[in-house]
């Protein structure tokens, strides 16, 4: 079985912004990241070739951007 060319741009792109991860986790720069992540994750869930995979690729975005919400709350 191949894999999709699309879903290939997708799972590099989130190698790419995974590795960009700032260290200091209460800081406005890894709430930007965990949107980041949450935009590759939503990108990634629509490629994915399994429902199920889908479903968790999208509930992965949907917690990241909670996790950024949280952050920039406690920031202020």
């Amino acid at each position: 079985m191949t894999i999709p060319d699309d879903l290939k741009r997708s799972l590099r792109r989130l190698r790419e912004v995974r590795v960009r991860r700032p260290v200091d986790e209460e800081s406005p720069a890894f709430a930007d990241w965990r949107d980041e992540m949450a935009d590759a994750l939503d990108e990634l869930s629509r490629r994915l070739l399994f429902g199920e995979d889908r479903a968790r690729a999208a509930a992965e975005a949907a917690a990241a951007r909670v996790k950024a919400e949280g952050i920039r709350a406690r920031l202020g």
